[in-house]
């Protein structure tokens, strides 16, 4: 009993179309993309009385997540990094945030330097992206813009301590 050439193209355009459907299902299913802030915290730069708001963004799917846009709000309206940068001038009482350099005086400002979104980044699975940013108000909304097949705002909402 041989095939003729009509049930050959049958199974094979069967095959073709289960393969078709499998990989239709497959990127259907593919997982979603999970964020989620972590570490958020506040510090004081206490000479020039100044808050930096610091938070991670941990991509916490299991694909890259390519992100193009950290946005903050407070009551609804966007907030901007208020462009303070600290002071190197030592105070003149001692304490730890001073050193010497060439026995000069000068304050220790790395904990309270800026790291704002500066562009597109690509986070790995479960890699974490630190940025913190001067601000006047405390957000109390973060919108994360991800690019996918089209782009996708994540809101996510911080809790500072």
């Amino acid at each position: 009993m041989l095939m003729d050439i009509g049930s050959v193209i049958l199974i094979i355009a069967a095959a073709v179309l289960i393969g078709i459907l499998a990989q239709i299902l497959l990127v259907k299913r593919k997982s979603a993309v999970k964020l989620k802030l972590k570490d958020e915290q506040t510090t004081k730069d206490e000479m020039d009385d100044e808050k930096l708001y610091r938070f991670k963004v941990s991509n916490e799917s299991d694909q890259s997540v390519v992100l193009t846009d950290v946005r903050l709000y407070s009551n609804g309206t966007e907030i901007f990094d208020n462009g303070h940068h600290p002071s190197f001038k030592a105070p003149e009482e001692v304490d730890g945030d001073i050193v010497r350099i060439d026995s000069k005086r000068i304050r220790d400002i790395s904990h309270l330097i800026s790291m704002n979104f500066l562009g597109t980044t690509v986070v790995q699975p479960k890699e974490e992206m630190t940025y913190s940013y001067y601000l006047d108000e405390m957000p109390d909304e973060i919108k994360i813009t991800v690019r996918e097949n089209k782009d996708v705002d994540i809101i996510l909402k911080p809790v500072f301590k």
